[in-house]
């Protein structure tokens, strides 16, 4: 069995838009042009993950794969696979059902949270090593990352998602196994969070360095 997998969950535009929230903002087509740039992001933290150890790189997508995902995928020796449909917990089930079966430990992150450190990122994974499961809890009551490991995937019943409910229905969900709690992050849906963002970058734009071009790219024409 091989050690580590990060996956990480991404939206095809096919799977009817992308960031529609933050359209009122910058548009349809400049909401899919800032996903995008998250997903490079949340690339470049595979990439720095995978420097730091032996991890493998899954891309699990809602929505058939489009040319862009391909790219990505070939230039991060990543695998694609698409989400089943039905809501976040049977999405993650599969991710896990798979992942489980051929790695010790498995991380699943979203492509929410450009920003997201390396640190914690390998902090879940170190946390795998004692725990059973790992999640990282975000801004809004949901989580930016969960984890298992030794083929023990985490159950979802009753959860509710999309609420500020997520995070703790998840931990209820799992209360028989032990599990590790890492910092809190933010993710970017809303137009509040989109000001959070903006304020984290223009004091470190290294940060998440595609989104800040693409976000100084758009908001010239959205002041």
């Amino acid at each position: 069995m091989e050690l580590a997998l990060l996956a990480v969950f991404i939206r095809s535009d096919s799977a009817g838009g992308v960031k529609t929230r933050l359209a009122s903002l910058l548009g349809t087509e400049g909401a899919s042009d800032l996903y995008d740039a998250f997903v490079e992001d949340a690339l470049g933290l595979c990439a720095r993950v995978r420097a730091v150890g032996r991890v493998d790189i899954a891309l699990w997508t809602a929505g058939s794969p489009t040319e862009a995902i391909e790219r990505w995928a070939r230039e991060h020796d990543a695998e694609i696979h698409l989400q089943p449909e039905g809501d976040l917990g049977v999405k993650l089930s599969a991710a896990f059902d798979q992942g489980l079966q051929r790695y010790e430990r498995v991380v699943i992150v979203g492509s929410d949270m450009p920003t997201l450190p390396l640190s914690l990122i390998v902090a879940a994974f170190d946390s795998l090593e004692r725990a059973r499961l790992v999640l990282g809890p975000a801004n809004d009551g949901g989580y930016y990352a969960i984890g298992a490991s030794h083929g023990i995937r985490p159950r979802f019943d009753g959860v509710r998602w999309s609420t500020s409910h997520a995070l703790a229905d998840t931990l209820r969900a799992n209360a028989s196994l032990r599990a590790a709690i890492l910092s809190p992050w933010y993710d970017v849906d809303e137009p509040a969070d989109l000001a959070i963002l903006r304020a984290h970058l223009s004091a470190d734009p290294a940060a998440a360095p595609a989104t800040a071009r693409r976000l100084d790219q758009l908001l010239g024409s959205h002041k």
